[in-house]
């Protein structure tokens, strides 16, 4: 078969085999090319919708913890004003003890 002159009958036939084999091999590569691409294409699909998910989620979260600060500075308010109303009635408690004796 190696030995065969080119041109010949026998090295057509081997020739026309290999390009049968290519042949077959060309669309079995394409086939799971495609199949592959399809893959991910649903893939790149699926990352779009979970990104979409993210950017939403991560404006709630943004939102709870604009409302989560607002509370904060309320909150700190709420201790500034308990602390200054002890402090008067502490004041207070002492004005009245000294003032008795």
């Amino acid at each position: 078969m190696y030995d065969s002159p080119p041109g010949s009958n026998w090295w057509l036939a081997c020739k026309t085999e290999l390009d049968i084999r290519n042949g077959e091999q060309m669309a079995a590569a394409l086939s799971a090319t495609s199949r592959v691409l399809e893959r991910l294409r649903g893939s790149s699909e699926h990352f779009e919708q979970l990104a979409d998910t993210l950017y939403h989620t991560t404006g709630e979260v943004r939102d709870l913890l604009k409302g989560t600060q607002e509370s904060g500075r309320r909150l700190e308010i709420a201790v500034y004003a308990a602390i200054g109303i002890t402090l008067v009635q502490l004041f207070n408690l002492v004005f009245e003890v000294f003032r008795k004796h």
